[in-house]
């Protein structure tokens, strides 16, 4: 407490000059315990005081004497900010309060006492007010444990009165609070659970020692908080619970507050991470950009703004380690967003393991490709399975194959079964019939041709064959049959990769994979001129030889079979071959090879009227005789060329007379229409 709170801010003075009665009667008048003495000028010089005045009274002073002859002189003087508490054993009774050397105030021992008693009952009514504001009880007792203060939380847990309860003893109003004991012992009782009629309390006893002693009781009405305690109790057992699954986790648990610091991690978390919990905790996430990338910030910040999108995941990564990582922003109760939980796991084992079974469903595709593609082609006999193992080991390089044999042995199945096979297969296969095209149209057809390239060509140009099959495979059927003005074309391909469009002027690189099949004997048409021998090189990398069909015997039975089931299904019958009819079909040369075996089965499904076809019809196997058993007419003084000529134009002569018809041969025979025509205009049939 400051002095100028509690002096005479305008005390009464009086002058040097003035008479010793004078200062008598004024002291009298205003009843003050002292009076300042101001010399002319206005500034104090001393003061009188009550008791120097009593004192002179009694030694008999004459009245008239000058104040300036008996004042005290030099007075002590305080400052107006100075604390009552340092005055109060002071001896003197009256101090002038002096500021920058003016009297600004008198304090005197009366405005101690009223200072001290407005203090002590300001403090008895703030005790007062916060005893009886308090939320708990209170209860205090003497040393007879009578009742002294009791407070109305307090009176109204027991239900009584307070004004009942005070002067009481406490053992005959709440003798469960032990307060006898507390008192006697002076050891204090803490949170006792005390039932209380209906109620539940926790109580806290102390005993005090003061001036005197007091015993004090806290009383805290737990009745309506059972069910919260309860509450609180299971909450901090799930909690414990919860606890123990984040830091048990596989997965790195990291928590953050609304501005992205960093609260919690569990062991996980710093296992990735690689630091202590202690190092991150306190750390912003905006620190960890090389694991969650630049703008984190503003991806947690879209997340607050849309809590409703949960599980979205945030970029991460750490060094090598690849991360994925899920934000969900803590929403509370009224909306606002807390903080973010992110789920962290580590996948490069996973990302190992997809690309393991990325890689195992390639194989399993190439395989099922193979298996499809093998069904088409039946490998019974020994040289059939000798042909499939070639075929697929043959698959997984790259290199260009020239596949041989007769006509209709399945030399295009063969070229399928290489393309599903290789690392290909999910690519382009264009397959090129060499001689179904003409001749004037096949140089654009292969290697495409540029705008205006000739008269009637595409205002945009045209991608050949070759381009259109770009980092696929290309299948040139019956490539015996490419014009030696093409043959250097194709050589290029095979050579640098590349192909020159009709009327252009710069190559085209490609990339592809070249499956050439014949049915001529291209040594002997490179040793004729027919074909050119660095072609033939080129093509002949690996060759293939399918054998025909009376090569491999153990294959018809299959085969026919196979064939039957197809036509069964697509004619909806349930046809079937005698044992008769079966060894018939292998006493047979069949020299149409497998396109002549399905055509066979085919017909002999349609035309017989039976379920199970006995026997084969003369018609059938007159193909046999025709090419094989009539040799008549052959002069074998001639060479061999000339001879395969002449063979060649009895026979199509033979299947002339027989079918009528070019188309009707081709399809008998199994050669295309346009083959036929040309080998007949080369041997002078047709005109």
């Amino acid at each position: 407490m400051e002095i100028s709170q509690y002096m005479n801010k305008y005390p009464i003075t009086l002058n040097e000059n003035d008479t010793f009665e004078k200062a008598v009667e004024v002291l009298v008048s205003h009843k003050t315990n002292g009076i300042p003495i101001m010399n002319a000028n206005g500034t104090m010089t001393g003061i009188i005081t009550l008791a120097r005045a009593f004192r002179l009274l009694s030694e008999s002073l004459d009245p008239n004497t000058m104040l300036e002859r008996v004042m005290i002189r030099n007075p002590i003087v305080v400052g107006p900010e100075e604390d009552i508490d340092e005055l109060i054993e002071h001896p003197i009774s009256a101090l002038p309060v002096v500021k920058d050397d003016k009297l600004v105030g008198l304090y005197s021992l009366p405005d101690t006492i009223r200072a001290y008693y407005s203090s002590k009952k300001s403090l008895a009514l703030e005790l007062d007010a916060i005893i009886n504001g308090l939320y708990n009880g209170v209860v205090t007792i003497d040393t007879s444990e009578n009742i002294r203060v009791v407070n109305p939380p307090a009176a109204a847990a027991l239900n009584i009165p307070a004004e009942e309860l005070i002067g009481k003893n406490i053992n005959d109003v709440f003798p469960q609070a032990g307060m006898s004991e507390v008192m006697r012992t002076g050891l204090p009782a803490i949170n006792r659970k005390i039932n209380y009629g209906e109620k539940t309390f926790l109580v806290t006893c102390t005993k005090v020692k003061w001036e005197y002693e007091i015993g004090i009781a806290i009383i805290n009405d737990f009745t309506e908080l059972t069910d919260v305690y309860e509450e609180l109790f299971q909450t901090k057992k799930v909690m414990r619970e919860l606890e123990t699954i984040i830091e048990t986790s596989s997965d790195g648990i990291l928590v953050t507050d609304e501005n992205g610091g960093i609260v919690k991690v569990n062991t996980a978390l710093t296992d990735i991470f690689g630091e202590d919990a202690e190092r991150i905790i306190g750390k912003n996430i905006k620190e960890y950009r090389d694991v969650f990338g630049e703008n984190i910030a503003g991806r947690l910040s879209m997340r607050r703004n849309s809590p409703e999108e949960k599980g979205v995941p945030v970029y991460a990564k750490k060094g090598k380690t690849r991360l994925a990582s899920v934000a969900n922003p803590i929403i509370a109760k009224d909306g606002t967003c807390n903080g973010f939980v992110v789920d962290i796991q580590d996948i490069t084992r996973i990302h190992e393991l997809e690309r393991q079974v990325h890689n195992l469903e390639i194989l399993y595709q190439q395989e099922i490709k193979k298996s499809a593609a093998t069904e088409k082609y039946v490998f019974t006999d020994p040289k059939s399975r000798r042909l499939l193992e070639r075929i697929l080991q043959i698959a997984k390089v790259d290199s260009t194959v020239l596949i041989t044999g007769e006509s209709g042995v399945g030399k295009e199945v063969v070229a399928e079964l290489l393309f599903n096979s290789g690392s290909r297969a999910d690519k382009a296969f264009v397959k090129i019939n060499c001689g179904a095209i003409p001749e004037s149209l096949l140089e654009s057809e292969l290697f495409g041709y540029e705008p205006g390239a000739f008269t009637g060509a595409g205002k945009k140009g045209k991608s050949g064959m070759l381009e259109i099959a770009n980092h696929g495979t290309v299948f040139l059927d019956e490539i015996g049959t490419l014009p030696i003005s093409l043959q250097v074309k194709l050589l290029r391909v095979l050579q640098g990769q590349e192909i020159m469009r009709v009327g252009g002027t710069a190559p085209r690189k490609i990339d592809v994979r070249i499956i050439a099949a014949t049915n001529r004997d291209l040594a002997e048409m490179v040793a004729s001129g027919e074909f050119r021998l660095d072609l033939y090189y080129r093509l002949n990398v690996v060759p293939v030889f399918v054998p025909p069909l009376r090569d491999r015997k153990e294959d018809i039975p299959a085969l026919i079979q196979h064939f039957l089931s197809k036509y069964n299904e697509k004619y909806k019958l349930s046809k079937s071959f005698s044992a008769s009819a079966i060894e018939q079909m292998l006493d047979y040369r069949w020299p149409g090879n497998i396109r002549e075996l399905e055509n066979m089965v085919e017909r002999s499904v349609v035309t017989n009227e039976d379920d199970t076809i006995k026997h084969l019809s003369d018609e059938m196997t007159a193909g046999d005789k025709v090419l094989w058993l009539k040799t008549e007419g052959v002069r074998f003084s001639q060479n061999y060329r000339d001879m395969v000529n002449d063979y060649e134009t009895m026979l199509l002569g033979k299947a002339l007379e027989q079918y009528g018809s070019t188309r009707k041969m081709s399809a008998a025979l199994g050669i295309n229409q346009s083959t036929i025509v040309k080998k007949m205009s080369r041997f002078g049939m047709i005109r």
